[in-house]
């Protein structure tokens, strides 16, 4: 995977119970595993709109084979790409756990989650951390620029939002 759960366990995108290593309470790995299932479930889309379809879709496939095989053989062009994209990834990763993070599917629908803590919406913090990792894709844009000589940036990871979706 290009991140993993360390992204998420202290500074601004800090998620409460998401750890590295040791697993301080139960809950722990149920957030380990859902943040987990984030990154795998966004890694190919957010590859190929930062890098285009063709190009996305191969470090992708790197990324999968690295995981999976015991000797796994490394690219050192491909290593460096990917290094420039991983900060952004954690950011475009945490968008989507915000937009999900206060309401639950169940069989009969949508349900607001509830407990001891008031829960907020989380349209503010969503907008920020977009426009951090919009600010992120623009300095990725402008090194593939210099470097490949071309850069295959979707214009929407480039664009930055504010809470009335204007």
């Amino acid at each position: 995977m290009l991140i993993d759960c360390s992204y998420f366990t202290k500074g601004s995108r800090h998620i409460q119970n998401a750890t590295i290593g040791t697993v301080p309470n139960p809950n722990a790995v149920e957030v380990n595993a859902a943040i987990g299932a984030y990154i795998r479930e966004n890694q190919e889309r957010f590859l190929v709109r930062m890098l285009g379809e063709r190009f996305g879709s191969r470090m992708n496939d790197y990324l999968v084979r690295l995981e999976e095989d015991e000797n796994p053989r490394h690219n050192a062009k491909f290593d460096e790409v990917l290094s420039h994209l991983r900060e952004s990834f954690a950011d475009y990763v945490l968008f989507y756990i915000l937009r999900d993070s206060n309401t639950q599917s169940t069989i009969t629908g949508l349900v607001q989650l509830k407990n001891s803590n008031e829960y907020i919406a989380p349209i503010s913090r969503q907008v920020r951390v977009w426009n951090s990792m919009v600010d992120k894709n623009r300095a990725f844009a402008r090194w593939c620029e210099a470097h490949i000589r071309r850069s295959y940036v979707e214009e929407d990871m480039l664009t930055r939002i504010n809470t009335f979706n204007l």
